[in-house]
C-alpha cells in the first residue's frame, strides 16, 4: 500500500452471528410493521427483501436508489418499489461497522422502534457480530469535498481516521445551538449516540397527523417539542440529544455508499437531502476518493457494482 494512504488497522468484513427478529410501528403508515436481520456471505452489502409482494422484492441499501429523503430516507428498485426509513437502521450497521446483512421486511417501512438505533444495535449485540476474514473495503477521502442547500451545509476533508463534528441551530430554545463531536465511531456510537431519538415540533406532529403523514409517529418514538419545553414525560436522554439523533442520521444516510468512510466530515443543519448530496458529489469525481482494500485499489466501477 503506498505510504501516503496512511490507512490504519483495516480489519475484516462483517456480519451477524444468527438472525435478530422485532417488530414495530411503521412511522409513515402507522401499521404494524416484522423484520428480520439475518447474516450474509463477504462483499454482500446491505439488501432489503420487502415480503409482502412477490416480485422484485430485493432493494440495494445504495446512495442511487434513493427516491425520496421526506420525513426519513427511502429507497427503491427499477420495478418501483420502495423501503422506507431505513437510516436509523443503516446507522446501526455503521455503528457496529456491519458490511453484510440481508433485512426482510413484512412492509414497506423499517419499523420506528423507539426513534433512535438502540434497539437496532442492542439485537445484533446481543446475538454477537461474527467475523468474516475478507478486508473490509474502506473508502478514503482524498479532498474537501463540500456542499451546501440554504443555510444546510456538509464539508468532508481528508484524515487519517473517521469523525464527524456537527452544529444545529433551532429557534426553539429547549433545542437552540447545539454541537457534538463524534471521533470513534465503534464505542462512542454505541454509547453516546445509538440511543439519541428522533424528533419534531408539536405544531408540525400536529400537522402532519391531520394530513394523512406520519400516522406512527408519537411520543413513544420522538422527542416533541413545543415553546421551549420537552413534552415527553421521561425526558431527555442527553442534554444534547437532539444533535446526537442528527449524527445518527448522518451516519445512517451516509453509510449508503456501500463502504465505511476514512476522512474528517463537518456539518451544519444537515438533514436527509442533503445527506444525499453529498455522496453524490463525493462520486461525482475519481479524484475526491480511494476505495481501499487491503494492499488493493479499488475503481469506482467495481464499488457501484457492489452497491447499486
Amino acid at each position: 500500500m503506498p505510504d501516503s494512504l496512511n490507512i490504519p488497522n483495516i480489519s475484516f468484513q462483517k456480519t451477524l452471528n444468527a438472525k435478530v427478529f422485532c417488530q414495530g410501528i411503521g412511522l409513515h403508515s402507522g401499521l404494524k410493521i416484522k423484520m428480520e436481520i439475518l447474516p450474509a456471505e463477504p462483499n454482500h452489502g446491505i439488501v432489503f427483501i420487502r415480503k409482502d409482494i412477490s416480485e422484485n422484492q430485493k432493494i440495494f441499501a445504495s446512495y442511487r436508489n434513493v427516491s425520496d429523503t421526506k420525513l426519513g430516507t427511502t429507497i427503491k428498485n427499477s420495478a418501483g418499489y420502495k423501503v422506507c426509513t431505513i437510516e436509523h437502521l443503516m446507522a446501526a450497521f455503521m455503528g457496529l461497522k456491519i458490511d453484510n446483512a440481508l433485512v426482510l421486511l413484512s412492509g414497506s417501512e423499517v419499523p420506528i422502534m423507539d426513534g433512535s438505533s438502540k434497539i437496532f444495535v442492542d439485537l445484533i449485540n446481543n446475538i454477537g457480530i461474527k467475523e468474516q476474514f475478507v478486508q473490509k473495503r474502506l473508502i478514503k477521502i482524498m479532498k474537501e469535498v463540500s456542499v451546501g442547500i440554504g443555510r444546510s451545509s456538509i464539508i468532508a476533508q481528508p484524515s487519517n481516521n473517521f469523525s464527524i463534528d456537527y452544529k444545529i441551530d433551532f429557534e426553539d430554545p429547549a433545542i437552540g445551538v447545539q454541537n457534538q463531536k463524534i471521533t470513534n465511531l465503534g464505542s462512542d456510537f454505541d454509547k453516546e449516540i445509538s440511543s439519541a431519538r428522533t424528533f419534531g415540533m408539536l405544531h408540525e406532529v400536529q400537522y402532519m397527523h391531520e394530513n394523512g403523514l406520519a400516522l406512527g409517529g408519537s411520543m413513544d418514538n420522538a422527542i416533541v417539542v413545543d415553546n421551549g419545553k420537552v413534552l415527553n414525560p421521561e425526558g431527555l436522554r442527553f442534554k444534547d440529544e437532539f444533535v446526537r439523533h442528527k449524527i445518527l442520521d448522518l451516519c445512517g444516510d451516509i453509510y449508503l455508499c456501500g463502504k465505511h468512510l476514512i476522512g474528517s466530515i463537518s456539518a451544519v443543519c444537515a438533514g436527509h437531502e442533503i445527506n444525499n448530496k453529498f455522496l453524490w458529489e463525493l462520486f461525482s469525481d475519481k479524484d475526491n476518493y480511494q476505495v481501499i482494500e487491503s494492499t488493493k485499489m479499488i475503481s469506482m466501477e467495481e464499488v457501484t457494482s457492489a452497491v447499486a
